[in-house]
């Protein structure tokens, strides 16, 4: 009989509203463990988005800049101005293979007068471009002649590309075709998609405000327009942030 007294002493009562309060207080701190590790990745990913982008667009920038410098001798402090004239003068470049040296952009904004480098339109569609590279088949037609050696009078067999079977057959020692073989081969091959200066790659991101351009002791210079760090709440708990994206100045870049 004083065993089973005991035992209901040592032996807790069972309290089902107890044990689903707990469960509740468990899952309550899950949750919040799980929002403390991804919700602040979430915001630095942002951030670092933001970041980047307006990092991109300074780089840019500075070619375009650097391009209407060289044209112009002097930079353009109106970043969105100077891509309208660099623009102008790739489409002239492209469209006039004589569209070169002392000329005139006639823009609504006014004229420029530019010392223009010859097929400009090259060097802008490889700078303003997103570069890939491409797998390509090729087919190589190899032909193999009879050609009379002066120097050893006989014949010789030579293979060449058939693109250049008639300079060959041109050739008064060139005697008859032998033979045609067909290959194939796989070349990596470099290609640019070209891309449109248009004016939100002048404007810093969350500012309604394009980047400063100005000419220092050193040469032209990029730089981050924002006058103090911008703070945006995000979760109810946490914030965004973003400072100073740097700058480029004479082709040196801040953040490297």
């Amino acid at each position: 009989m004083n065993s089973k007294i005991n035992e209901q002493q040592i032996i807790p009562e069972y309290k089902p509203t107890l044990v689903k309060i707990l469960n509740i207080i468990a899952f309550i701190l899950v949750l919040i463990l799980i929002i403390v590790i991804t919700v602040p990745n979430t915001v630095w990913q942002e951030e670092n988005q933001i970041r980047e982008l307006g990092r991109k667009r300074m780089v840019v920038l500075n070619d375009v800049e650097k391009y209407y410098n060289q044209m112009a001798g002097k930079p353009q402090p109106d970043p969105i101005l100077a891509m309208k004239i660099v623009s102008a003068v790739r489409d002239s470049t492209r469209a006039d293979s004589n569209f070169f040296g002392q000329q005139t952009i006639k823009l609504p904004e006014g004229r420029f007068t530019l010392d223009v480098p010859k097929n400009f339109f090259m060097v802008f569609d490889t700078s303003f471009a997103f570069k890939y590279q491409q797998s390509d088949t090729l087919i190589d037609t190899t032909v193999k002649i009879l050609k009379w050696n002066t120097e050893l009078m006989t014949n010789d067999t030579i293979y060449v590309l058939s693109s250049r079977l008639e300079t060959e057959q041109a050739d008064p020692n060139f005697k008859g075709i032998l033979n045609t073989e067909i290959s194939k081969r796989v070349a990596n091959n470099t290609y640019y998609r070209r891309y449109y200066l248009k004016p939100d790659l002048a404007m810093r991101p969350l500012l309604d405000t394009t980047y400063a351009v100005f000419k220092t002791d050193l040469g032209i210079k990029i730089q981050d327009p924002i006058q103090q760090v911008i703070r945006e709440p995000r979760y109810l708990v946490f914030s965004f942030v973003d400072s100073t994206h740097g700058y480029i100045e004479n082709d040196d870049i801040s953040w490297k």
